[in-house]
């Protein structure tokens, strides 16, 4: 693609979890601008992280977990409720069952993020996340499924199942703090720990990573507004395709001092088959 940044690879810090055997606890504030709280131990490890534009097409959720598409929306204003539901629930779950061969998808959720702490208090956005993890652990993506779809959850889980969620830009290019996506198949699964997610509504589940030199990092750099990262944060199939991607938000060396705020909004998306 033209127009974009030509460096195969930059040096970066991602956050990983250091296991202590303890189940570390997640506090996500429903405060306008209040930072995440975690009560486990983070440590930060300079990784290098490729970019992966000229071989954007080649990413795939079965074998990478992820996947980079073009992805026009109808959207004028990410930050109306309204407009999201109207408009783009519809297009993602279009197109999320071309993407994966689903035959039903459902979105679920949505979750809004900034680099910037005035845009967090207003638009009660949150901070970037800044560690390697995956959203969802066996119990929490059932559970998830249990708690949304009442009547139909059994049905649905007796066949295979996963969650998705799309990640785009809401007003530009990203010019700070872009996403870093890990190689599903460089992720030994001892490395991933149980995070306990508690919200003012529910606990739920996550899984964060330690650090493990194996592992190789992916970035889009420039996304626009008409493009998507697909990340496969659950796969209910065991049969050797990637069940997740470890992602992570990351401080980007090459941002200029008077970048643009990063504002962006991940869609969580179930994926029935």
């Amino acid at each position: 693609m033209t127009g974009h940044t030509t460096d195969l690879t930059l040096k970066a810090s991602i956050g990983y979890l250091v296991n202590t055997g303890i189940v570390p606890m997640f506090y996500q504030s429903n405060v306008p601008g209040e930072p995440t709280n975690f009560d486990g131990t983070y440590e930060k490890r300079m990784v290098s992280v490729c970019n992966a534009r000229s071989w954007c097409n080649e990413f795939t959720l079965d074998v990478q977990g992820f996947a980079f598409t073009e992805h026009v929306t109808r959207v004028h204003d990410f930050y109306d409720d309204a407009e999201i539901k109207s408009v783009y629930e519809l297009e993602i779950e279009e197109l999320i069952t071309a993407h994966t061969g689903a035959s039903k998808a459902i979105v679920f959720d949505h979750t809004r993020r900034s680099s910037s702490q005035d845009l967090r208090k207003r638009h009660n956005s949150r901070d970037p996340a800044a560690a390697a993890h995956s959203d969802y652990t066996d119990w929490s993506a059932r559970q998830r499924v249990r708690d949304l779809l009442p009547g139909h959850a059994e049905a649905r889980l007796g066949k295979r199942f996963a969650i998705v969620n799309v990640w785009r830009s809401m007003t530009g290019v990203v010019e700070e703090w872009p996403l870093a996506l890990c190689d599903a198949r460089t992720v030994n699964s001892s490395k991933l720990h149980t995070v306990e997610r508690r919200a003012h509504d529910r606990v739920g589940q996550t899984r964060h990573a330690s650090f493990d030199p194996k592992n190789v990092w992916y970035y889009f750099p420039e996304m626009g507004p008409n493009e998507v990262i697909l990340i496969k944060n659950y796969d209910s199939a065991e049969d050797g395709r990637a069940r997740c991607a470890l992602h992570s938000a990351f401080e980007d060396p090459n941002s200029q001092q008077d970048a643009l705020p990063r504002e962006s909004i991940e869609t969580r998306v179930f994926a029935f088959f």
